[in-house]
């Protein structure tokens, strides 16, 4: 009985769409270097740049170079990271193996017993412990589904102006991670040098001329007053081959935290280009994580660097954040970001969004539209020239604490609007309600978009989705797949001429009916064992 009721739910959502006009925003376009399988994940993760926009000018599948990567098993510890879990203290439960990784869903994620046991073992035993074992496929990057010149964890944070993919990779037992530009990776300098990492490389018009500013970290082995090895990391800023690490609010240690630091973006300033700005995060006086802003100045012939401005007005003390980051900066001054806070808010421990548009003052504001709501977990993309900022937000609403990982839908919104902008009507969208409805030349139904990594000025996505072959049973946002769902790269492209009028939200199927047995769907579990354990 209540198993018809479902099946009447998901047929009737799909009749009343059939009765609706819209029509897509986006064509999606799906790259899987390595094909489609279970037993891989596929991210699209960055998208060239580009000047014209797509919404007044027609673009093609081709219009954008896409970075993806392909992952074997669990990284554990995040290879964008500069300490385990995005932790200052992260080492205390990478040290304990699998029981420290549990402990930290205990602690961080809350997830119930069982779920946190499960996660360990995916991100330890099944992920971080096969590196430790001498196993570096674990992630396997491409542009444009060609292989990328590193064969050892390859990540890809940014591409270019040139077209040329900028991150860090693997360099064998050696090095976790080495920042790289193209096919040339960085330079170790001093025997005390660990890592680097390398997230954006551009080329800025500044009073001392056109000048290439790449920007990361790099983490040292540095010691304390009791001679004890204490792995930092440092902000730090490349310019013409010459690394300026730049110092903290605070000292390296404090107890069993330990001083780390990165420069995620940069920027000149337009209105006065002897001014270059910066975000990322530091250390600051109690070594917490705090996002800030950096700024150097021009005098000829150096640039001279600041420790940074940390970003202020968070709705809550400072000691109640785990970490805190700006991710991206656009020329117009806007920078975006995450804070995540080390106790449960509306059920669930938030990785919640922010953004600040004052680089001089920076001031913590609040994303706005339903779709954030109080307690929602999210990831930051990225942000393009026209205020339009694409990521990664809960979908669910349910609480995490004691239970499961809630489903989560990549989301794109305006902070403020240009000509260039998307057209989103003023509100913020999960982007399966842009790729829904008829003028696409794709078959857009075999997609659900879960994440949203990157956007340039043309309005093209990076980002990443279920892929069902053939189609989802319905349109439905929740609709299941029988043939399986796989995770896939997806480029999206704006389809010219289309606007806010256009816009329908898709259908929803029912869930809150009654079902014999216990079993979760199969679109949920998808979502658990791909996004669920690689997220905070």
């Amino acid at each position: 009985m209540s198993s018809n009721i479902f099946k009447i739910s998901a047929v009737a959502a799909t009749i009343a769409a059939s009765f609706t006009a819209n029509a897509a925003l986006y064509n999606v376009y799906m790259e899987a270097p390595e094909g489609v399988s279970s037993s891989l994940q596929t991210y699209g993760v960055a998208i060239s740049p580009e000047t014209a926009v797509c919404w007044s000018t027609s673009c093609g599948e081709g219009v954008s170079k896409m970075a993806t990567e392909v992952k074997s098993y669990r990284e554990g510890w995040n290879y964008r990271d500069e300490s385990p879990f995005f932790l200052p203290f992260g080492w205390t439960y990478l040290d304990d193996n699998w029981d420290g990784f549990r402990s930290y869903c205990y602690r961080y994620l809350g997830y119930s017993d069982v779920l946190c046991e499960r996660w360990a073992t995916q991100q330890y035993t099944n992920g971080y412990a096969k590196e430790q074992g001498g196993n570096y496929d674990g992630s396997r990057a491409y542009l444009d589904e060609v292989s990328l010149s590193f064969s050892e964890n390859t990540v890809v944070n940014s591409i270019n102006a040139a077209n040329a993919p900028v991150g860090n990779a693997r360099n064998g037992g050696t090095y976790r991670n080495l920042g790289y530009i193209d096919a040339t990776s960085d330079t170790p300098s001093g025997s005390d040098f660990l890592s680097s990492h390398y997230w954006v490389s551009k080329e800025l018009t500044t009073a001392a001329g056109s000048q290439t500013f790449t920007v990361g970290s790099i983490t040292r082995n540095n010691v304390d007053t009791g001679s004890t090895y204490i792995f930092t990391s440092k902000p730090t800023v490349w310019l013409s081959g010459t690394a300026t690490e730049i110092s903290w609010k605070g000292g390296s240690a404090n107890g069993d935290f330990r001083a780390q630091g990165s420069v995620r973006d940069v920027i000149v300033d337009s209105s006065d280009n002897s001014k270059v700005y910066a975000v990322g995060y530091t250390s600051d006086g109690d070594v917490r994580l705090k996002a800030s802003v950096f700024k150097a100045t021009y005098s000829a012939p150096n640039w001279s660097w600041d420790t940074g401005t940390l970003v202020s007005g968070f709705p809550y003390d400072s000691d109640r954040y785990a970490n805190q980051t700006l991710k991206a900066v656009n020329d117009n001054k806007i920078a975006i970001g995450t804070a995540k806070l080390s106790e449960p808010l509306s059920g669930a421990y938030a990785n919640s969004l922010f953004y600040v548009s004052d680089l001089d003052s920076p001031v913590y504001k609040e994303f706005s539209g339903s779709i954030f709501f109080t307690g929602a977990n999210g990831i930051a993309g990225n942000i393009n020239n026209h205020n339009d900022v694409v990521g990664t937000i809960d979908y669910d609403q349910y609480s995490e604490t004691n239970g499961k990982p809630r489903g989560q839908r990549a989301f794109i919104t305006n902070l403020g609007t240009t000509s260039g902008s998307a057209p989103l009507g003023g509100q913020a969208r999960y982007l399966d309600d842009l790729t829904y409805g008829s003028g696409a030349s794709t078959d857009n139904n075999q997609f659900r978009i879960v994440q949203a990594a990157d956007i340039n000025d043309a309005g093209v996505i990076a980002a990443s989705a279920y892929y069902c072959a053939g189609g989802f049973d319905s349109e439905a946002i929740d609709a299941s797949c029988s043939a399986g769902a796989s995770l896939v790269g997806v480029k999206l492209v704006p389809i010219n001429g289309q606007d806010s009028t256009d816009i329908t939200t898709r259908p929803a199927t029912e869930v809150t009916v009654e079902r014999q047995g216990g079993a979760l769907g199969l679109f949920v579990l998808t979502l658990l064992g791909l996004v669920g354990f690689r997220r905070k």
